[in-house]
């Protein structure tokens, strides 16, 4: 499994209309993609949003991450200033057991 991890600095009190755009228009495309496991958006406080995506493959990983590059270009270029992206093999995994 491989894991993208991308860091953005949202200009000052526009974290709420990059999180609605977010979820309109950035997560149909990155959930539609294959090999596909999860994504989260996250607000770090003091103007940083992280996003956390895994994917199957590294292949499926990278053209995600080509898509999702080229829709934050034209989506939230305004909003925010340019991000810092990691992508990398997951070597440890653990999840929450559920009853």
């Amino acid at each position: 499994m491989f894991a993208t991890i991308r860091r953005y600095t949202v200009k000052p009190g526009q974290m709420s209309e990059v999180v609605k755009r977010v979820k309109q228009g950035l997560i149909p495309i990155v959930t539609k993609q294959q090999g596909f496991v999860s994504y989260q958006a996250i607000d770090a406080g003091n103007n940083v949003a992280l996003s956390v995506s895994f994917y199957q493959s590294r292949a499926s990983a990278d053209a995600a991450n080509k898509e999702a590059a080229s829709w934050v270009k034209a989506n939230l270029a305004e909003l925010t200033t340019p991000i810092d992206v990691t992508v990398g093999e997951v070597v440890a995994d653990a999840k929450t057991a559920r009853s």
